[in-house]
């Protein structure tokens, strides 16, 4: 194996580890793995256990709500990212199902500085984004190994704070968002106990987030509006 790709399978590693050692990664795997084995197994007919690798990409924008005047202003961007996903699915006929999914994904912070008379660009490292969606499901066929299936439900969007030390801005401080959620994927079926997934998730409507930049004047209104794709496994029980 080349020393390239030796370091891309690192950092990967390295990326999945700093998520899953977040303290509120581990709280919400917990909460989850509770819920799904304490759902009375008379009310599903089945449930799946999902798990997968997941890319996110923030398709809202900005909108300037407050900074001092004759100072400089901070514009934030979240580069195109990625990380893991898990949940639970409950089936209460073949068609109609429930998911929650969970997800801890990284993505670049970047903010834009405009002063009187410059701008500059700021890296404030990796931010932390958690997704937690609800989705009423509706599956399209009843059998079958290829089953897709379109959903809809809630989506709370939890900005992991960021502290910068040094330069102009001491940190970013994130109010989170919460918005309607639409779902549509594919579950490939190779065995009765295992299937492969692909899926969407996207939240048009969302309410107002907020950013302030610790130790300025400056705050701004995010729509963060994420696409969430991702692939994976499920397990039938």
């Amino acid at each position: 194996m080349s020393s390239e790709r030796v370091e891309r399978v690192e950092g990967f590693a390295g990326q999945v580890q700093r998520l899953l050692c977040c303290d509120f990664m581990k709280q919400v795997a917990s909460i989850v793995l509770l819920v799904a084995f304490t759902v009375p197994v008379a009310a599903q007919r089945r449930v799946d256990l999902l798990v997968d690798a997941e890319g996110v990409r923030r398709t809202g924008g900005n909108e300037f709500i407050h900074f001092e005047p004759l100072t400089t202003r901070f514009d934030p961007s979240f580069q195109t990212g990625g990380g893991i996903g898990g949940g639970v699915n409950w089936f209460f006929s073949d068609r109609v199902s429930l998911e929650l999914k969970v997800a801890a994904l990284e993505s670049r912070l970047m903010v834009r500085a405009f002063g009187l008379d410059n701008v500059a660009n700021i890296s404030l490292g990796h931010a932390y984004i958690y997704p937690i969606t609800a989705i009423a499901q509706w599956h399209m066929t009843e059998h079958g190994a290829i089953r897709p299936y379109v959903g809809a439900g809630v989506a709370h969007i939890i900005l992991h704070n960021v502290n910068h030390r040094g330069g102009l801005i001491g940190g970013i401080d994130f109010k989170d968002p919460t918005g309607v959620v639409v779902d549509g994927g594919l579950e490939w079926r190779v065995s009765p106990k295992w299937s492969f997934t692909g899926d969407a998730r996207y939240v048009p409507i969302e309410t107002n987030s907020a950013a302030t930049f610790v130790g300025t004047g400056s705050s701004i209104r995010m729509h963060v509006k994420p696409l969430i794709a991702s692939f994976g496994v499920a397990y039938h029980y």
